[in-house]
C-alpha cells in the first residue's frame, strides 16, 4: 500500500478549511505547487496569490477549530513587550501567538500565523476542551495593526535620533560643530583683511582656485562621458526559488497621486515570489491625496502602506528610517514615485550578494533617463546621468573606492545598513551620506547593470529645486567625512571629492 505524499497529507488537512470558502480546486493546487516550488507554506502562498481575504480565510480557520474570530484588537490590551513587538513588526509573518487581556483581566491567546496546523490544534482541543475559553483566532494583519499602533512612538523617536545617539558625529543634525565654526569664523574675518590689504593678489588667488575647481570638474565630466559604455543586459541565470529570501522594495511617496498607476504597474513587473517579496509604500500620515489615490486601486497582497506620523524633520530619509524596522527582508532596495526599475534588478542584484562576502553591503543599479529628447536641459540631465552610472560609478567601484550612491535603486544588504546606522533623518541628501558612512565602516558598494528607468527634468522649474537641494547637502560636509577624507588621502578619495562637484 503506498504512502500519502506531503501534497496530498496538507490537501487533507485543509480541505475542511478550504470547503468553508469559495476557493476552487484549481487555485488550490496552484498554492500547493508554488508551496512546494517556493519552499514556503501553503497559507502562506494561498495569502500571496490575491485569491482570497487574509480575514476570510483566518475566519474559516477560526469556524473549523470552533475558536472566536477577532476582526479587531485594542492594543492598549496587548501584552507584548517592546522587545517582541519590534521583532514582530520585522519577521515577515508577524508574530505568531499574542497575549490579551480581556475585560474581567484573564489572559486570551491570540493565534495569527500562516504557519497554523490545523490538525495539530484540533488534536490538542480534543485532548483539552478547556483551551477553547483560552484561545482566539485573528489574521496576522489585525494583529500587526494593533502592534504598529502601540509601537508607534517608539518608531518615531528611532527614525527621528537613532544614528544621533549611537553616533553623533556622524548625524547631520548638529549644522556645525566647533571645529567648523572656527573654520568658518576665520575664513570671514581673514578674507576681509586680505581684500582690504592686498584686494588684487586676493582676487587673483580666489580666481585661479575658482577656474581649476571648474576645470577640473569639466574634465572629469568629459573622461565620465569617454568611458560610458552602453548597458548590455544579459539575462541573469536560472534561479531556484526555495533559495530566495524574502526582499523588501521600499518607496517613498509624498504628494505623488499622478504617478501611482504608473507605479504599480512597474512594481508588478518585478521578477520575485511574490510570497518572499514585501513592498512597503511609505507616505506622510497627512498626505491624504495620495493615500486617498492609493486607496482607489486594488492593491497586492504583498503590498503594504505605511504612514509615517508627522514631525520634524520632515524628510525622506525620515520616512525610510521609520519604515525599515517595519521591514522583514534580508535585503532592501529603495525606489522613487517615478522609477520603472528593470524587471529581473531584484535577481541580479541578489546573485551578486550572494556570490560575494558579506563586507558587500550595497549595488547601485544605473539610471537611465528616458526623455533625453523633450528640451535641451533633459538632454544634459540623460549625458550627466549616463556618465555618471555608466562611467564614473563602475570605475570607482572597480578601484574599491567611495561611491556617491543615487537617490534611488540602491539594493543594501539588511544587516549591514542596520550596522551602519540607517538614513540620517537630518541630512538632504542621505544617498551621499549613506555611501560614505558604509566605507566609513568597512564596507563595500558596487554595481549592477539592469537600470531603472526615469525621466529627467525638462524645464528650469523642476531641475532648480532639485539642484540646489543636491548641492546643500554635498556642501555640508559631518566632522567625520572631513577626517576620513583627510586621513584616506589617496586617489579614490580626491575622485571623490570631484565628483561631489561634476556630478551635483
Amino acid at each position: 500500500m503506498s504512502r500519502a505524499s506531503p501534497r496530498d497529507l496538507l490537501m487533507r488537512e485543509w480541505l475542511p478549511v478550504i470547503r468553508r470558502t469559495r476557493l476552487t480546486s484549481e487555485i488550490v493546487l496552484r498554492a500547493l505547487d508554488r508551496a512546494s516550488a517556493n519552499g514556503t507554506g501553503f497559507v502562506v502562498e494561498l495569502l500571496a496569490s490575491g485569491e482570497i481575504d487574509e480575514a476570510v480565510l483566518f475566519r474559516a480557520i477560526a469556524d473549523e477549530l470552533d475558536l472566536p474570530f477577532l476582526s479587531e484588537i485594542d492594543a492598549k490590551r496587548l501584552k507584548v513587550p517592546e522587545r517582541y513587538r519590534l521583532a514582530a513588526l520585522r519577521r515577515p509573518r508577524g508574530l505568531p501567538l499574542a497575549l490579551l487581556e480581556r475585560t474581567d483581566g484573564t489572559t486570551l491567546h491570540v493565534i495569527a500565523t500562516p504557519d497554523v496546523g490545523i490538525s495539530l490544534m484540533r488534536a490538542r482541543l480534543a485532548a483539552s476542551p478547556h483551551l477553547k475559553t483560552r484561545l482566539a483566532v485573528s489574521p496576522p494583519g489585525v494583529l500587526r495593526t494593533a502592534i504598529l499602533k502601540l509601537t508607534k512612538r517608539r518608531l518615531v523617536e528611532d527614525a527621528q535620533n537613532g544614528l544621533f545617539l549611537r553616533h553623533t558625529d556622524l548625524s547631520a543634525r548638529i549644522v556645525a560643530n566647533a571645529w567648523q565654526g572656527a573654520c568658518v569664523a576665520t575664513i570671514l574675518v581673514v578674507l576681509p583683511l586680505c581684500l582690504a590689504v592686498a584686494a588684487m593678489e586676493t582676487i587673483l588667488a580666489l580666481h585661479l582656485v575658482a577656474t581649476l575647481a571648474f576645470g577640473a570638474c569639466v574634465a572629469l565630466r568629459i573622461l565620465a562621458l569617454t568611458a560610458a559604455q552602453p548597458l548590455r543586459l544579459r539575462p541573469p541565470p536560472p534561479v531556484d526559488p526555495s533559495a530566495l529570501p524574502v526582499y523588501s522594495v521600499m518607496v517613498a511617496l509624498y504628494r505623488e497621486r499622478e504617478v501611482i498607476p504608473q507605479l504599480l504597474v512597474a512594481l508588478g513587473r518585478l521578477q520575485w515570489p511574490r510570497s518572499k517579496l514585501e513592498i512597503k509604500l511609505v507616505c506622510e500620515e497627512d498626505d491624504h491625496e495620495t493615500l486617498a489615490a492609493l486607496r482607489e486601486h486594488k492593491l497586492r497582497p504583498c503590498i503594504e502602506i505605511i504612514t509615517v506620523p508627522p514631525g520634524l524633520p520632515r524628510t525622506k530619509p525620515k520616512a525610510l528610517a521609520y519604515a525599515l524596522p517595519l521591514c522583514g527582508g534580508e535585503f532592501v532596495t529603495l525606489f522613487d514615485a517615478e522609477d520603472r526599475p528593470h524587471p529581473h534588478q531584484l535577481i541580479e542584484a541578489w546573485q551578486r550578494f550572494h556570490a560575494e562576502d558579506d563586507t558587500l553591503a550595497c549595488l547601485q543599479a544605473p539610471l537611465v533617463i528616458t526623455n533625453a529628447s523633450a528640451s535641451p536641459l533633459s538632454r544634459m540631465f540623460a549625458f550627466e546621468y549616463a556618465g555618471l552610472f555608466r562611467g564614473v560609478l563602475p570605475w570607482l567601484a572597480g578601484l574599491g573606492a567611495l561611491l556617491p550612491l543615487g537617490g534611488t535603486s540602491n539594493h543594501f544588504r539588511r544587516s549591514a545598513l542596520v550596522d551602519a546606522g540607517g538614513w540620517d533623518a537630518y541630512n538632504v541628501t542621505e544617498d551621499a551620506d549613506l555611501g560614505l558612512r558604509l566605507k566609513r565602516f568597512g564596507y563595500r558598494v558596487g554595481v549592477i547593470t539592469h537600470p531603472t528607468y526615469e525621466d529627467g527634468p525638462d524645464d528650469l522649474k523642476t531641475w532648480l529645486p532639485q539642484r540646489v537641494r543636491w548641492f546643500k547637502g554635498w556642501a555640508r560636509p559631518t566632522n567625520e567625512s572631513l577626517n576620513y577624507m583627510i586621513i584616506n588621502d589617496n586617489i579614490s578619495m580626491a575622485s571623490t571629492l570631484c565628483l561631489s562637484v561634476a556630478t551635483q
